[in-house]
């Protein structure tokens, strides 16, 4: 397991839990990874036996999400302090909405109770605190470790082994560019469907703009194509989810990709190398999550899904080489774009 060029924060306060604090640390620095211990305020941090004493690097008022690929909340007497502090919670809620990798033992999913970032999430924690757990809609379940998307969860230091274990491989696997790689279906659904909005609005503003028929027609079929896809997702959620609405957002820190950097008015060359860029992210993102579901009509669907946007690719590409000459190369198709008759 490769953590090269990772960064991960620890996050304390006085009376954290020693071996959930240190065992992690050095499990992640054993395999390549930049550790950093973070809390309220600089400087030495006793632990819960008074015993041990930790160096806090850096406050929290000093740091930002986007500098780490990873956080672990240890547990102890230190989260009952941390879940008070504003920016310790501000802190935590961004890493867990980026789709980072966070895991949380024994007291420490307390902190992300006060954070309000455990509604439908599959988690465990210390026995005493299961009710508070569940009063915040988690959902809880007595394992070793449990894994839900990007959230890692355990209950006592005799699950370390398998908690580490499980935290590293994911941030082993974290993406700065792909955030959504690890995020739970919720999130994955939510940011796929904000995805399909967009494409639709594009499509539509450049079928609406540009004057050539042949052109008109393809921008058209794509708005109506990512129309229905955006649908089929909020079936999807609503089925999933019984009694919640999605709420379509974007993954902060998504990827230059990111349909929102693309200017349907602006230049329509660099509109199209943004929109290719885009289709192909989301290809990637369908593939992923096929991987991950389980039901087999579910798999289908996004696997087709899949396949669609890599069609839409193709267009854009074969679009994008009427209007300038040159084509673009594919980083994804075996079968070269213009050997393809789509239409």
């Amino acid at each position: 397991m490769d953590l090269q060029n990772k960064m991960v924060a620890i996050l304390i306060a006085p009376k954290f839990h020693e071996e959930e604090a240190t065992a992690p640390a050095a499990f992640l620095r054993e395999h390549g990874a930049e550790v950093r211990f973070i809390g309220i305020q600089r400087g030495n941090c006793p632990g819960k036996s008074n015993n041990s004493v930790l160096t806090i690097d850096s406050p929290i008022t000093d740091v930002q999400p986007g500098e780490f690929d990873g956080l672990v909340i240890p547990g102890g007497g230190a989260p009952e302090t941390l879940r008070q502090n504003k920016e310790v919670l501000a802190f935590v809620k961004a890493m867990m909405e980026a789709g980072k990798p966070v895991a949380a033992i024994c007291h420490g999913p307390q902190v992300l109770m006060s954070a309000r970032v455990v509604a439908h999430r599959k988690m465990t924690c210390y026995p005493g605190i299961r009710d508070d757990l569940v009063n915040a809609g988690g959902l809880y379940e007595d394992q070793p470790v449990v894994i839900d998307g990007n959230l890692v969860t355990a209950r006592i230091p005799q699950d370390l082994p398998a908690f580490n274990q499980a935290f590293a491989r994911l941030v082993a696997s974290y993406d700065r560019d792909l955030p959504w790689m690890n995020a739970n279906p919720a999130q994955a659904l939510e940011f796929a469907i904000m995805n399909e909005i967009k494409a639709w609005e594009l499509y539509e503003n450049l079928a609406k703009r540009t004057k050539d028929r042949l052109a008109k027609a393809k921008f058209r079929y794509l708005a109506e194509t990512e129309r229905a896809h955006q649908e089929t997702l909020t079936q999807i959620f609503e089925k999933i989810f019984q009694g919640r609405k999605p709420e379509p957002k974007e993954f902060p820190g998504s990827s230059p990709e990111a349909r929102q950097d693309i200017d349907p008015d602006g230049d329509l060359l660099k509109t199209l190398r943004a929109a290719i860029g885009a289709e192909e992210a989301a290809h990637r993102l369908y593939h992923q999550i096929a991987g991950k579901v389980l039901n087999r009509e579910t798999q289908k669907v996004f696997q087709r899904l899949s396949e669609e946007e890599l069609q839409h690719k193709s267009l854009l590409e074969a679009e994008y080489f009427l209007h300038s000459g040159a084509g673009l190369p594919s980083a994804v198709e075996k079968e070269p774009w213009w050997s393809q008759d789509l239409w």
